[in-house]
């Protein structure tokens, strides 16, 4: 099962060491961390999205677009990733689902 990342340390490490992977308006940076568990977080930017509910809105279904995706556990045990979104436009569940699904897919061939 996939928690939500919360450590400080560890989100400041997968953003100074880890890889890197984009697919359209998300970007995903990930780190093998070699421990028991998969994390993941998602971040909306505040210079995009003046207001608190839409960049909530934005936050939800990022992290219901990751918990709904299957592939996510085929990911490796210990690699822990950070879900950017990086556009100024709010797009549609269904496309961030499909694009969620291809960066998953990505990071599972990146890492195994």
């Amino acid at each position: 099962m996939i928690k939500s990342l919360k450590s400080e340390k560890k989100i400041e490490k997968i953003f100074d060491d880890g890889f890197v992977l984009k697919q359209g308006t998300l970007c995903l940076r990930g780190y093998d961390f070699k421990d028991d568990e998969k994390l993941f977080g998602v971040s909306v930017s505040k210079k995009n999205f003046k207001l608190a509910v839409k960049r909530n809105l934005l936050k939800r279904r990022l992290r219901e677009s990751i918990r709904k995706n299957k592939s996510v556990e085929k990911i490796k045990i210990g690699v822990s990733f950070f879900l950017l979104y990086n556009s100024s436009k709010e797009i549609s569940f269904e496309e961030l689902e499909t694009k969620t699904s291809l960066l998953i897919e990505k990071l599972i061939s990146e890492v195994n």
